[in-house]
């Protein structure tokens, strides 16, 4: 029997579609394996006793559930000491990160001035500059912070001429909020450029009809662009608070003598002593160093989730897909 020109159409149409559902699926659940197969791994693993590490037939599921890796891991690390700075220092410095960002992106984005196109070169060029090039002179600049100008070898300082001496603020909030406040703290350009493709998007006419019902620049700013501007603004924060969460860098630096979650992880996982945590059998250390690398990991994933919703609306609308 012939089949039907028609017929031939749809089953190839048919077999198109199911070939694209199933391709999309079977990557769909690659990637998927690829991401979440790390982090199950490390939760089951956290739970695991030294003899289930030892117990051949023992691969996911531990046969002994404990806390005790949690419970060494939380005195190792001291949490309680570190737990309230580790919250608050990413809060501060994402939030001045967010609105400095959000003020320098709407200029790059609504108005045409000078130099403008070279400053956004610089923006960019900002963004894969890494930080470590940037920690000596940033150091010797907070450690005898000034507020005045260097010419050659001579500074003219304002503190230096009133007390005699320049101010330390290392070990105290203010390198952050200095460095979120002149954009030039860490991966602020991501930031700028994320909000300005976002304000590039929005018509001309919202600036326009504000204007003629007698709106200033700045009313404009804060009544029209503003409220709709929040989801691209808790990405940004999103973004800001998971790097300066995660960092050990500028907080190794800056922060030498207060304690932050990060980088007392990363001194947990470069001490081979074990004599500080009461511990003697090296697979022991292992589980208590997987479970403090959850201690950073699943806060962020537990505000992931929160705000999940924010992030992918405000994705899509910023230009980036697509």
């Amino acid at each position: 029997m012939e089949i039907s020109y028609k017929t031939k159409k749809r089953i190839a149409k048919y077999t198109v579609s199911t070939g694209n559902w199933l391709l999309r699926t079977v990557l769909f659940i690659g990637i998927s394996f690829v991401i979440l197969y790390p982090v199950v791994s490390k939760i089951l693993v956290s739970f695991m006793t030294v003899e289930d590490v030892y117990d051949a037939s023992v691969q996911y599921i531990p046969k002994n559930w404990t806390l005790r890796n949690y419970q060494n891991a939380w005195d190792f690390l001291e949490m309680n000491s570190l737990l309230l700075n580790s919250f608050l220092y990413p809060l501060i410095t994402s939030f001045v990160q967010m609105c400095s960002a959000t003020l320098v992106a709407y200029g790059f984005a609504r108005y045409n001035f000078r130099g403008k196109n070279f400053l956004f070169v610089l923006v960019v060029v900002a963004m894969v500059i890494p930080p470590d090039l940037t920690l000596l002179p940033l150091y010797m600049g907070f450690r005898y912070f000034d507020i005045g100008i260097s010419v050659g070898a001579f500074r003219f300082g304002l503190l230096q001429l009133i007390t005699g001496k320049s101010l330390n603020v290392l070990n105290t909030v203010v390198p952050y909020v200095l460095l979120g406040i002149t954009c030039t703290g860490l991966k602020n350009g991501l930031y700028i450029f994320l909000m300005r493709q976002y304000f590039r998007g929005l018509p001309k006419e919202l600036e326009e009809a504000s204007y003629v019902d007698g709106a200033s620049t700045a009313q404009a700013f804060i009544k029209v662009f503003l409220p709709s501007a929040t989801q691209i603004m808790i990405t940004v924060f999103l973004f800001s608070y998971v790097w300066q969460w995660l960092d050990d860098i500028y907080s190794s630096v800056f922060l030498q003598q207060v304690p932050v979650l990060a980088t007392a992880l990363t001194r947990l996982l470069e001490n081979a002593s074990t004599v500080s945590a009461g511990i003697s059998n090296l697979t022991e250390v292992s589980l208590v160093r997987n479970c403090a690398m959850l201690f950073l990991i699943i806060p962020m994933l537990v505000l992931y989730l929160i705000c999940q919703r924010y992030f992918t609306e405000s994705v899509e609308r910023s230009g980036l897909v697509g």
